[in-house]
């Protein structure tokens, strides 16, 4: 790579590069101009990232202009294994070879479906990742974890497969409202807790309607992210620390989409995930009060109420029964030990799941007690 080219920022998840800053489609187009020589291009986008993110992508990266287009709806229901059949059909149709690369321009559910797309296909074909939300930059699209839902089940279906790279233009984050740049935040706030105090404090200070200040953050949580990836690229031991909120948050994402209530965004789910691990954390012993109550506070303060009745607590434990940290018939939690440290795989059962949701429950406004008197 020519050594007067605008830099990007640099670091590695696994053997993968994540190149980051406003030069970072500087080297996607330098990157495919070496090694795509001849290849079939495709770029898999929703609604969204098609109209409001590709024009820019085409604009930086003249070698995409020829690439063909690959739409489908935005939200976590193209995350479903008849959308992946139309897609491996329309690769086929288009005579995607081998050598094909598909390009994943979107959030989450772009990366974890497009990822799982293209190592399946032909037993597997070369993707690189193009985050456009805050969830996209930080989390989801590094790491190499890909995946479909099934049944309601959150990811039930996937490979771990790494991207060829993750190119990280922070200027799509121009594109977002603020409901999809608290859904991002979710994860940095989880970032900071399992991993690093002071990134925990510079989140929570952050102004969130102000993208310039809150960019320097996103690559830092993208960085911790990274940093966990390549310690522990299979989920075997500290990988781990990052599902923290993820269990109950899995099952509350699942929950929402079935109930009449507003569907819940991942990161919303994760954030009363996080609240009710929180509380186990502190009800385990493990974490004391005044940390419990300062994370549980600031999480609260930042996301709307998610309405739950008593009732519902079985059906989202139901829902939970299928998360892949289970061992048996026993949940497996991340809990936190203070701030910016966590312990993975806890033992945590129905009952103190239950307890903990409830917990959450009485928290929202609003909220009727669980027992009523008689009188």
């Amino acid at each position: 790579m020519a050594s007067d080219h605008p830099q990007a920022q640099r670091i590695f998840a696994g053997n993968n590069p994540v190149l980051m800053g406003e030069h970072a489609l500087a080297h996607l187009e330098l990157w495919l101009a070496e090694h795509a020589q001849g290849a079939k291009l495709f770029i898999l986008g929703d609604e969204n990232t098609m109209d409001q993110c590709l024009p820019e992508l085409l604009a930086k990266v003249t070698r995409l202009r020829d690439a063909k287009t690959m739409l489908v709806r935005s939200g976590e229901h193209s995350k479903d294994i008849e959308i992946c059949r139309a897609l491996w059909i329309h690769l086929a149709e288009n005579m995607a070879d081998r050598q094909a690369i598909l390009l994943n321009l979107g959030g989450g559910v772009i990366t974890d479906l497009g990822g799982f797309v293209a190592a399946t296909y032909k037993r597997g074909i070369r993707f690189i990742n193009i985050p456009t939300t805050v969830m996209g930059m930080v989390d989801a699209s590094i790491g190499g974890k890909t995946s479909i839902d099934l049944n309601g089940i959150k990811n039930l279906v996937g490979v771990f497969a790494d991207p060829v790279a993750t190119y990280i233009h922070p200027p799509f984050l121009r594109t977002l409202g603020k409901r999809e740049v608290l859904n991002g935040v979710a994860e940095m706030v989880k970032h900071g807790l399992v991993r690093d105090a002071e990134h925990w404090n510079q989140v929570r200070r952050a102004p969130l309607h102000d993208l310039e200040a809150l960019a320097p953050l996103i690559m830092h949580s993208a960085t911790i992210k990274a940093e966990v990836v390549m310690e522990d690229p299979r989920e075997q031991n500290i990988r781990k620390l990052l599902n923290y909120g993820h269990t109950i948050g899995h099952g509350l994402e699942a929950f929402a989409l079935e109930s009449t209530q507003r569907s819940l965004l991942h990161g919303e789910a994760i954030a009363i995930g996080m609240v009710c691990a929180t509380w186990l954390s502190w009800r385990t012993g493990l974490l004391d009060r005044d940390r419990m109550n300062a994370v549980e506070e600031h999480l609260m303060g930042l996301y709307p109420s998610f309405s739950l009745q008593a009732a519902d607590h079985h059906r989202i434990i139901e829902l939970m029964r299928n998360d892949k940290k289970n061992v048996g018939d026993g949940f497996r939690f991340t809990l936190l030990t203070g701030i910016g440290s966590a312990r993975v795989d806890v033992p945590i059962n129905a009952a103190q799941v239950a307890e903990a949701l409830e917990h959450y429950r009485l928290l929202t406004p609003d909220a009727e007690p669980r027992y009523r008197s008689k009188a």
